[in-house]
């Protein structure tokens, strides 16, 4: 399998942790009785899982925004050096993205450096994208 396709699996089970760790903090701040009801009322979770959910609605958009980009250019059979690379750059930077906000870090904008990491790796892919259907 395809570097870019390997960097959405991974993205997908990131995705999947950062969400049980967000279910487990609102549980524990909420009650089971809460987590298998209907959650009418709106979880109070604060901290490091207030943080997880953020994360995790974070890294859905920016899953989807690679996946666009991704799953064409395997199909097409475009790959390049370029998208390969991208691909790494964009797994890396979620991971690092996903760890520092769930931490809660903050010292000189490391987060949003993680952030726009993840952008540069699936702009790289779409670049890749474009410059094989021109």
């Amino acid at each position: 399998m395809s570097m870019e396709l390997w960097s959405l699996v991974w993205g997908g089970l990131l995705l999947f942790v950062l969400i049980l760790l967000s279910a487990n903090a609102n549980v524990s701040a909420m009650g089971m009785g809460w987590g298998i009801g209907n959650r009418d009322e709106p979880a109070t979770t604060t901290g490091w899982g207030a943080r997880a959910r953020r994360a995790y609605l974070n890294h859905l958009e920016n899953l989807v925004i690679y996946a666009c980009f991704a799953i064409p250019i395997v199909m097409t059979g475009l790959s390049t050096s370029l998208s390969v690379l991208g691909a790494q750059i964009f797994i890396i930077a979620r991971v690092l993205y996903a760890i520092i906000y769930v931490a809660g870090l903050t010292v000189g904008g490391i987060r949003t450096l993680a952030w726009f990491g993840g952008v540069v790796g699936y702009a790289m892919v779409f670049i890749a994208l474009m410059q094989g259907t021109m």
